[in-house]
């Protein structure tokens, strides 16, 4: 990936253009936009023009840094975020860092929160880079904080007041079981402007400030503005009734790993082809097969390539933005398994993650019956506590906050006309 334009301008924002060579706050000598090396020498003077070259040449090496290093898909937004903060920090830095390895982890959520913790100079937090990493943090956020399933949708704005004192955390639950750098004291009368709110669930509801201020909880007792502005819910199946279809369980455990199909990242083919063998028996022998025949149309975590696979196997399949719950019980009431996107890492509660597919393949009164390729979810802290995912039950508020995140009507799935 190359950097664009929204990188360009953040870095060119912050690192100002100097034609005189200079020794920034880190004590090194730089010229032109933050390019810094042996080719800058005390007192050299430059052209608008040669800082313009000098930062694409540098950018090159940045560029280069985070694709080699970063192995899962990011967004243009993530891509140019990083970049910056590369250029800021150093390849070094980004190669050690805690933000790298939670974004090879696909936990693209919890790599945003690491920006903020970049911002100390020799002696001690520098304000420009407190303004900087917000404005990255930001900048990874915009198109929303999963390259596979489904981007923040912009919402209009509200201001909301704290109506006593009261934080702003990075994480549900009591203050006092979060670090002191995971929650931001606030004081009653405080205004915010938020962009973006979820689902309130046990009084706390996750926000996005505006002018890059990052994502938060709060307590929603606390605070005036809230009122009217949680997104609906999902309803149960309008509907009831129960139905199991005979769908194989295929494990993403056991996938063969060939290039980018590595076992953990393969959800999405895994539970495309039990739909797959469903509702055309024998096209494929497994999920190891439908991934060989995937290959051809594009990476494990493409819509696209999901589609076109399973329409060269015969089945009318089509990607959709829009799922409800009851979409999925129509669907399965025609014998048809439903592969859907969901946010799997932390509590069900407040949901995390890159994204990850499983297949729905049942329903009672009381919620649905899936598949889950990797095992199964302890929904009270997210983590995978068997793997054996075959079966396992979710009850439909469950699935409104793993699946419909943010809207009643915004779940990401594979449905077949």
């Amino acid at each position: 990936m190359k950097i664009g334009q929204d990188g360009l301008k953040l870095i060119k924002e912050f690192e100002g253009l100097r034609l005189t060579a200079y020794t920034c706050a880190a004590g090194v000598l730089t010229i032109g936009y933050g390019s810094t090396g042996p080719h800058v020498k005390r007192g050299m003077k430059i052209s608008h023009a040669e800082a313009e070259a000098l930062l694409r040449k540098d950018l090159e090496r940045f560029e280069k840094a985070v694709n080699d290093l970063v192995k899962v898909p990011l967004t243009q937004s993530m891509f140019d975020a990083v970049v910056s903060f590369t250029f800021n920090c150093g390849a070094g830095a980004l190669r050690g860092s805690r933000l790298l390895r939670l974004l090879n982890q696909e936990d693209y959520t919890a790599a945003a929160a690491q920006f903020d913790r970049w911002v100390n100079g020799p002696n001690g937090t520098l304000p420009g880079l407190v303004r900087r990493r917000n404005a990255e943090e930001a900048l990874f956020r915009k198109e929303g904080l999963n390259p596979k399933v489904r981007p923040i949708v912009s919402h209009k704005k509200f201001k909301i007041k704290a109506k006593v004192y009261t934080l702003l955390k990075k994480g549900p639950g009591p203050g006092s079981d979060l670090a002191e750098d995971e929650k931001v004291i606030v004081q009653a009368g405080k205004e915010f402007s938020v962009v973006w709110r979820g689902k309130e669930d046990n009084s706390h509801v996750k926000i996005s400030l505006d002018y890059g201020m990052g994502n938060w909880y709060v307590f929603a007792p606390h605070w005036e503005g809230l009122d009217g502005t949680s997104p609906p819910r999902n309803e149960i199946p309008t509907t009831s009734g129960s139905k199991l279809l005979s769908t194989p369980y295929f494990s993403q455990r056991d996938n063969i790993v060939y290039g980018n199909d590595m076992p953990w990242r393969t959800c999405f083919s895994s539970s495309c082809a039990m739909l797959a063998v469903t509702v055309k028996p024998g096209c494929v022998t497994g999920d190891d097969d439908y991934i060989a025949k995937r290959r051809k149309y594009g990476d494990s975590t493409s819509a696209s390539a999901q589609v076109k696979c399973l329409n060269s196997l015969g089945i009318k399949a089509r990607f959709i933005t829009n799922g409800t719950n009851d979409l999925i019980k129509k669907q399965i009431d025609r014998g048809i398994p439903v592969p859907c996107g969901i946010l799997h890492h932390g509590p069900a509660s407040a949901p995390t993650g890159g994204g990850h597919w499983i297949c729905v393949v049942g329903y009672n009164s009381s919620g649905f019956i899936v598949n889950d390729p990797w095992g199964q979810i302890n929904h009270i802290n997210g983590t995978y506590t068997k793997t054996d995912g075959k079966h396992v039950h979710y009850d439909y508020k469950l699935f409104d906050f793993r699946w419909t995140v943010e809207r009643a009507d915004d779940g990401w799935a594979i449905v077949v006309d």
